[in-house]
């Protein structure tokens, strides 16, 4: 179901006047109920497909029936709540969501839309400790916040923290381009990076130092998928702004150039279908090849 709230929302990576990066999205499910064509939109949505399909089956593996103790699900960088609707609106009463981010205006709104949109649930500020006590959460979701933090190794070891024996870690990661981003590294070689957030990217690894903190901070990992190989030709827009800039590279500004506009001007078709075909190669090639960002799963050490 559409919402005239949609076109309200700030946007993806949005300065502020003060340069604040603000990340504000519209929730997939705005509706007051989730219905199974409502639960195929997340084929438009690759990275959360994958992750909130991996909560799903953590809930029916729990077999959670028991609405005094709910399965509890906390949202770390949860922006201006989109993924807390998201998640609270697909469970339903039998889970808890708490949404978590170090920047209050953003919490604001997040709050202003969990009014809008009918759903239950707390926004809480933090700044380097998650203001809960230890085992608490069954699951921690949280996507594109890793390249954001300054000390990676200490905000793992919260997330594990507030995690039960064995609890879920889903997370989307950035991460530093991979050996088969072969266009954008052959760009990023001769001084043009075109990561269009790379002013806020503080945090990049690649595959194997990512693997080996998470490792470090006491999960075991049991799935990771790169995102999207071919992205110059699936996402155009991603690379516009850093190639049109530049005089360089005739050859690719000019591909990029006719891409974008072909995109352009067959949106919504073109978009469905890039993010249709990103969710089929993330499920397929993801495991083999190294790209940039990565879908991981994992869990918490289970004490013995």
């Amino acid at each position: 179901m559409n919402n005239q709230t949609h076109d309200k929302t700030t946007g993806w990576g949005v300065k502020t006047d003060d340069g604040t990066e603000i990340w504000d999205a519209p929730p997939v499910f705005t509706g007051e109920f989730v219905s199974w064509k409502d639960r195929l939109k997340l084929i438009f949505y690759p990275k959360k497909f994958v992750l909130y399909r991996a909560i799903a089956k953590d809930i029916q593996k729990k077999n959670i029936g028991d609405l005094r103790d709910p399965y509890r699900i906390l949202d770390v960088g949860s922006g201006t709540g989109a993924a807390v609707i998201d998640l609270k609106k697909l469970f339903g009463r039998h889970v808890e969501v708490v949404g978590a981010d170090v920047m209050r205006l953003q919490n604001d709104l997040a709050r202003e839309n969990l009014k809008k949109y009918g759903v239950h649930a707390d926004i809480v500020d933090y700044e380097t400790v998650l203001p809960f006590v230890d085992n608490t959460f069954d699951a921690v979701y949280t996507s594109d916040v890793l390249g954001h933090v300054p000390d990676v190794d200490a905000w793992l070891h919260e997330l594990n923290r507030v995690l039960v024996s064995g609890g879920l870690l889903a997370m989307f990661s950035e991460s530093k381009l991979g050996k088969h981003a072969w266009i954008r590294n052959y760009l990023m070689k001769r001084g043009m990076n075109t990561d269009p957030h790379a002013e806020f990217h503080i945090s990049l690894y690649s595959k194997d130092e990512l693997k080996e903190k998470i490792d470090n901070a006491g999960f075991v990992m049991y799935t990771l998928l790169s995102a999207v190989w071919a992205t110059f030709f699936v996402h155009p827009d991603e690379m516009y702004v850093a190639l049109q800039s530049s005089k360089k590279f005739f050859i690719l500004r000019t591909l990029n150039k006719w891409l974008y506009f072909l995109k352009k001007k067959t949106h919504p078709f073109s978009t469905a279908a890039a993010e249709l075909y990103s969710l089929l190669e993330l499920v397929t090639l993801g495991r083999f090849v190294e790209s940039q960002g990565y879908v991981v799963l994992a869990r918490k050490q289970s004490k013995q």
